[in-house]
């Protein structure tokens, strides 16, 4: 029972902590006026998504605790002690089919946070693979200009009597146009 009491209470706080910092991350966007709109959608989801799996943790440490400390604990090691003295009454029957339920119940809830956890990596490794790309995309662009650069001045390095590339973008003698 304290066992189960203490897993009970670590899912609280783990869910209160989670859902406190899910607020401080939808203010601090809110207080972030010039985040790009792809980043804002990215972090509103995101928020969405954590918040939802604290809502759920939250949800299975009070159906724990509550299981320990309603009593549906103990009158379900009544009933295995009594084993075999004979067939369940009908009121024992239907308790284990609640208990049963009840733990399904936990059970789907606790499924539920993994289904979570799973779409938000999933969200997440889509963001930050298109962002990756972007990187990339303007890194190999900045390369391509940095080589036709590098090949042009090989070119007039190459080419004699001719005179390196002036700031000015006339050539001389021409006057410029108004």
């Amino acid at each position: 029972m304290t066992v189960g009491l203490i897993f009970a209470a670590v899912l609280v706080v783990l869910g209160l902590g989670t859902g406190a910092r899910q607020v401080r991350t939808l203010r601090r966007l809110g207080e972030e006026p010039y985040t790009p709109e792809v980043d804002r959608r990215y972090y509103r989801g995101q928020v969405r998504r954590r918040a939802v799996a604290a809502v759920l943790l939250l949800a299975i440490g009070v159906l724990i605790a509550a299981y320990y400390l309603s009593g549906m604990d103990a009158r379900m090691d009544a009933l295995g002690e009594r084993g075999n003295a004979g067939p369940p009454s009908d009121d024992d029957k239907a308790f284990m089919q609640w208990a049963g339920a009840y733990w399904i119940g936990v059970l789907l809830l606790l499924g539920a946070v993994v289904w979570m956890a799973v779409l938000d990596f999933w969200a997440t490794r889509v963001y930050w693979l298109a962002r990756y790309r972007e990187i990339k995309t303007d890194h190999d662009t900045k390369l391509r200009r940095d080589l036709a650069v590098y090949r042009q001045q090989k070119l007039n390095d190459r080419a004699k009597g001719l005179k390196p590339p002036t700031d000015d973008t006339t050539p001389e003698g021409d006057p410029p146009v108004a």
